[in-house]
């Protein structure tokens, strides 16, 4: 099952794109969440950004968040995640540069 996660603010358009660009040196964007009624900033790798529509404002991204960033900011993490003994999440996500909200599934 998936688990989804608010994101209340995040990255400039520049900023998403650094973290994809640094791939490579492991850059981590880090994104304003609530989940479970806590706010908190949980960084993420990218792996992927692609343009959800033509505005140029709306991205459906995909990456890898630490498991222990997951449980240090009390986010659920999935169970395939705990018992495989993994040391990253992989999500999917949606989100707007323009309001910089989205949403972050947990896959």
């Amino acid at each position: 099952m998936s688990k989804q996660i608010q994101i209340t603010n995040g990255p400039s358009r520049e900023e998403l794109f650094d973290g994809l660009r640094l791939f490579a040196e492991k850059r981590e964007v880090s994104f304003i969440v609530v989940d479970n009624g806590r706010q908190m900033t949980l960084p993420v790798t990218m792996r992927s950004i692609q343009a959800e529509d033509g505005s140029g404002h709306s991205w459906n991204i995909t990456g890898h968040i630490t498991v222990k960033s997951l449980l240090k900011v009390g986010a659920t993490v999935t169970v395939n995640a705990l018992f495989a003994g993994m040391k990253t999440q992989s999500f999917k996500a949606y989100f707007s540069t323009k309001d910089r909200k989205g949403i972050i599934t947990l896959e």
